[in-house]
């Protein structure tokens, strides 16, 4: 087999496989991004619970009983808008635990 008849064959191999990675990874809707910092501005910060079992109840604990599609925690976007929330300064938490409006507003950048 000549080398460009293997060109050929393994180059859509690799697009076909770089497609189906694309696919398989989440992608969170800007939606569901400012639930989550909605949440999370809401929680108690200064809590001994995690941040991050705080708002699995919070998002969990709003579904009925009797709701057809429960709502389930994604622990990558909590983990990413807590990981937000550690980059802000001391300074920027204090504030935005104080003001949920702030909050969002800092996380949401």
């Amino acid at each position: 087999m000549t080398p460009m008849a293997k060109v050929k064959y393994i180059l859509p191999l690799l697009l076909i496989l770089a497609l189906a990675a694309w696919w398989f990874i989440p992608h969170d809707s800007e939606e569901d991004k400012a639930y989550y910092v909605a949440v999370f501005c809401a929680i108690d910060h200064d809590s001994k619970q995690p941040l991050d079992q705080q708002m699995q109840n919070v998002i969990e604990g709003g579904n009925s009983d009797y709701a057809l599609q429960k709502i389930t925690y994604k622990p990558g976007l909590g983990r990413s808008v807590i990981a937000r929330w550690q980059q802000l300064t001391p300074d920027e938490q204090q504030r935005a635990a104080q003001d949920n409006l702030l909050c969002q507003q800092l996380l949401k950048r």
